[in-house]
This record gives structure tokens, sequence and C-alpha cells, in this order.
């Protein structure tokens, strides 16, 4: 083969390639990119090049110039823009662009352009301005005429939408947030109710918080990213004077309330902040939607650093903390669920001792006062619900300097105790932490104190009533104690009509056996053991309407292992709340509620078959 002709092959190949490059790929790319150009009004400037906007209209004109970070206004208001309204603006600026192009006109006026209703100037860096005159709406008033200052003559189309991207009122397009502090950037903050003693807050860690005056404490961290997330966005409903001399009519040279903001922890000469005074309250009539205005109560409100006075919303105000307890942490024991290993509750009437066997297997012992210890089945759902009760117990008060404890039930001792061991890993030590409690004063609240703890705490009754749970509260009282549904093999069912059914698994499927002929409804079957799986009986009925002659069905049970659970009867007759069942051939009526039971019973035979299917007509 010829070297010297293989080389000019290549050098062919290459040139080819090269050329195929920069025809169809770089200079196609780049002439497309230039139609885009000329087909926009900035003529495809870089967004980032826009340093100014302003539109003149007959109402509200106004100028907003790029700033250091975010765009401002300078006209009319001296004010920053939303951050929001600022993307869209700008974007909109960017890619504003004719819809149609009319061409030159010898009479301009006929397009409104002779007086614009409305003319957008865009300021570029290193560019001349770019002028917009914008007339009146075509005749499909979609769209309205426009011409560039520098060409009048030449009239293109603009869309209506398009323009009203940035034809809009200053107040929708100014920053309206209380305070324009980032809510991550604030370290510190400082609530001053009038007349009361402030407290203060200081950030622990990204999502920690901490009250340092009047005590020291953990903090709500809900509760402070809370008031911090409502000053930055909760909007301002109205600026009423943009810079008062005077801030005695609105209540605000003696504010009723305050919230200062610092970005250092600790006061320091060199710290920036901001924050909110509240003013008077008022009343003021305020858009709810379109046309429609409702008179509302609403505050008068100042920012610390100056600037307008504006007014916010009675339920932004409601929601600020007025006392200290609102942004402590209310939580008494905190600890994951499944670390639990034992639970110790203790009455005057006895106590009840959990000790965790396996994942969700409980060793229950209740002991009553000189009595031996009686070993109860307990039932895990239970539990775990007084557990999750007891770490979400949420304090409605506290004392930190309690003087005599038998004014809060707590001398000589308290009369009930709750104890939990903590272990959160298998080699880890175990940790235990009991908290006692009074008696409930005026039968709602019950106060309280943690082992090794002074302060006092006080739980609502509803708090005290789910922590202080019997042994029958959580004693398993299922009527058919299936683990799971799919175990269950064989379900028999007899009505009062003297009609008896049998069904037998088949895989994912019913066959009914008795009687034969027809097919089962698996759905109605499966809704049935849903049902029983996790009905349980309130203790024994002494009275109410009930017909067990007459009843509305009886139920068996059978597993894959031949186990056997009832015959569970229920009877005829009800109450607003209650049913009433018959477990196995006991004489003993127990209460079931009416919830649990829902739809899930069958009322009749057919409820567990399918409908026949009609012979179509000839």
């Amino acid at each position: 083969m010829n070297p010297k002709k293989n080389l000019i092959l290549l050098l062919v190949l290459l040139v080819a390639g090269v050329g195929y490059y920069l025809y169809d790929v770089k200079w196609a790319g780049e002439k497309k990119a230039e139609e885009d150009r000329k087909a926009k009004i900035l003529k495809g400037v870089d967004s980032k090049r826009l340093m100014r906007i302003s539109l003149q209209r007959k109402e509200a004109p106004f100028q907003l110039i790029r700033a250091e970070k975010n765009w401002r206004f300078v006209k009319p208001v001296d004010a920053l823009m939303d951050e929001d309204q600022q993307e869209i603006v700008i974007k909109a600026a960017a890619d504003l662009k004719p819809h149609r192009r009319l061409g030159k006109m010898s009479d301009i006026s006929e397009f409104g352009l002779d007086k614009p209703r409305m003319t957008i100037t865009f300021g570029l860096k290193d560019e001349n301005e770019v002028i917009i005159h914008i007339g009146d709406r075509t005749p499909t008033r979609e769209f309205r005429y426009a011409s560039i200052k520098s060409n009048k003559s030449s009239i293109f189309t603009l869309k209506i939408s398009d323009i009203n991207k940035i034809n809009k009122k200053v107040f929708e397009l100014r920053d309206r947030a209380i305070v324009s502090m980032e809510p991550e950037e604030i370290q510190r903050f400082v609530v001053e109710p009038k007349g009361k003693n402030p407290f203060t807050v200081v950030r622990k860690g990204k999502e920690d918080w901490e009250m340092t005056a009047p005590v020291k404490d953990k903090a709500d961290s809900t509760e402070a990213d809370g008031v911090l997330s409502a000053l930055k966005y909760k909007k301002v409903l109205r600026f009423v004077k943009e810079d008062p001399k005077d801030l005695t009519p609105y209540g605000l040279d003696m504010p009723v309330y305050a919230i200062r903001l610092f970005t250092d922890k600790k006061d320091k000469k060199d710290k920036k902040g901001d924050g909110i005074l509240i003013g008077l309250p008022t009343e003021a009539s305020l858009p709810v939607r379109q046309g429609k205005t409702v008179r509302q109560v609403v505050h008068y409100a100042r920012r610390i650093s100056g600037g307008p006075v504006m007014l916010i919303g009675n339920d932004v105000v409601k929601d600020f903390p007025r006392e200290p307890f609102k942004l402590r942490n209310k939580n008494i024991i905190d600890f994951d669920v499944d670390h639990i290993t034992r639970l110790k509750l203790e009455r005057t009437s006895g106590s009840i001792d959990i000790k965790r066997l396996a994942k969700k297997k409980w060793d229950m012992r209740v002991t009553r006062p000189g009595g031996k210890s009686v070993q109860v089945p307990s039932r895990h759902k239970h539990i775990d619900d007084v557990l999750w009760d007891i770490k979400w117990a949420n304090a409605v008060e506290f004392v930190d300097e309690p003087e005599d404890l038998a004014k809060y039930g707590l001398a000589p001792k308290g009369v009930n105790r709750v104890s939990v061991w903590i272990k959160k890993k298998k080699e880890g030590p175990e940790v235990k932490k009991s908290l006692t409690l009074g008696p409930l004063t005026g039968g709602k609240k019950t106060y309280g104190r943690l082992d090794g703890s002074k302060r006092l705490f006080a739980f609502d009754k509803k708090d005290f009533d789910k922590i202080l749970r019997s042994s029958f509260q959580l004693s398993d009282r299922r009527l058919a104690k299936i683990e799971k549904e799919e175990d269950i093999a064989r379900v028999a069912v007899k009505f009062p009509s003297g009609v008896e059914m049998l069904f037998r698994r088949s895989g994912e499927d019913w066959t009914i056996k008795h009687p034969s002929g027809r097919k089962a409804n698996g759905g109605a079957i499966a809704s049935l053991l849903t049902m029983l799986k996790d009905l349980e009986h309130e203790g024994e009925a002494k009275e109410g309407p009930r017909d067990f002659e007459k009843f509305r069905a009886r139920v068996s049970l059978e597993d894959k292992s031949g186990k056997k659970f009832g015959p569970i009867t229920f009877a005829r007759g009800e109450t607003k709340d209650w049913m009433f069942v018959k477990e196995g051939k006991g004489a003993k009526v127990l209460r079931v509620k009416k919830s649990q039971i829902g739809p899930n019973l069958p009322g009749s035979a057919d409820a567990l078959l399918e409908e026949k299917k009609k012979k179509a007509e000839s």
C-alpha cells in the first residue's frame, strides 16, 4: 500500500470533518442563536447585563436598579424588590419578543403610539438603553402594538400576558416580608412584650434553640423557627406611610410588642440585626378575592431598622409568643420508643410492671397493694401507644422555683409514678428515667417532677389519663387473637334464619363448601377477618338491648394449624356506641364499640356471596 496515498486520504478526511463541524455544527448553532437574538427586543443581551428597568405609565410609574445582591426600587419608593417577582420580571424582560411585525407605518397614531400608554426602558451595561413604547390593544385584545423609540415607525405586536409580567403594581413587586432577614442567619432573638420581662432564645445548632433568659432551658425549636419564618414569609398587607416623622398616631412611639433579631449569639457592639415593632390595632378593608374586600383587624408595625409604617395581619400578631412558656421545650422525657426495655406505672391502687421480651412481645405483671404479682396478657399495640403518649406528653405549665410541694400535691410524696428504662444499644447501659405525678387539681391538670430536677411541670387531664392507663386498658382483649389474617383457613358463619355457611381458603381466594353452587365473595370475607383481627371488648355489659336468640351472626374460625377461634355471637340490638357479643359458650355479655365493627359484619348470607349474573335477554 502506498504510504503517500494514505496520508493524502487522511488529510482529505480531516478537512472534511473540520468542514462538517464548522458548517453543520458550530456555524449552524451560531446562526440559530443569531436568529433568536434578532427575534428578541433586547437583541439577545444576557439578563445579567440588565442594570435598570423603568416603567413610565399614567398611574404609579416605577424604576428598578440592580443592587449588590437584589434588585430594588429607586422610584416611587426606596425599597427592595420581592425575590420571586424579581425572577419573573427579569426573565420576562430578557425574553420579550415581537409576536408579529407589521413593518413601517406612516401614521403611528392609529396604533396609539403617538401618545403611548406606557414606556418600558431597559438600561444595559456597556450598551445603549432600549426604550419600548406600548400603545393600543389589537382587535383580538390579546396583543398590544409597540415600537422601539429609535425606530418609532416600525410597528410590531407584543403579547399582553408578557407585558403584564412587568406591568404590575408597585405593591405587588416590592418586598413585602415583615423583616427581610433570612431565618438561617439569625442566631439570637429577643421578645419584648410591653409591661412584661423580655425573653431571649439563642441558636445552638441548625435545628436546636436554647432559652437563656429569664430562665435557662431548652427551647421549642418548632416554635422558635416558626417566629422567624413568620417574620420572613408572612406578607405585609398594606404600606401606610413610607417615612413617617411622627410615630405616635400608630402607637409605634411606645410599641406594645417587639421582636429583635441578631446575627450574633452574644451582645456585641458590632452586632447586625433588625426586628419588628408592633403598635396599635386598627381595622382596614382588605381584598380577599377579585373585587371583594373584607374589613379586618390589623396592626400597625415598623421594622426596627426604620422604613415605612405597615399593616400586618391579626393572625400573625396573635401567634407571636407573649410568654416565655410558649418558646420553652414542653417535652418532659425524650426517648426512642424502640429503645424502651421496661415500663412501670405506679398508683395507690397498685402497680403495673411491663418488661420487653422481644420486639413486639411483653410480660405484664400487676400488683395490688399488699398482694401478689399476677401476670396479665398484654397487647403490644396498647403498650406501644402508652409509650408514645409518655414521649409526646407536653407540659402546660412550669414552676421553676417551687416553694411548697404540698401545694402541688407532691408532698410528702406524689401519688403516681412513671418509670421507663432506656437502652439505646444492645451492649450499652440501661438508663432509668422516672417522673412523679400528683393528683388531678380541680379535675383539670396534675403537677409533676422529673427525678433529679427542681422544676415542676403540669400535664393536662388528657395526658394524665393517657399515661396512667389501667391494666385492663393495656391487656389483650381481642375476641379472636389472630396474628395474621392469611393464617385463617376456615370460616363458618351462621345466621338466625338457620343458614350455615362454610368457607375454605384456596390460595388467595375462598371456596364455599356449604351451601354449594354459589361463589364466595372474597372481598366480604377479607373485610370480616380484618375486623375480627382487631375487635376487642371493653368489658362486661351489665345491661343494654340485646337479643342472642335472634342474633345477627355467629362466626367461628380455624387457622392452618387447626387452632379454633370462637364462636363469636353478635346479638341483635345496640345502643348509639355499643354492640353486644358473647365469646364461646360463656354466659358473659361483652360490650364492643360499633365503630370497630362498622359495615364489615354481614347482615345476611347473600352478603358473603357473589351476586348471580342475570341471564342475557334473548
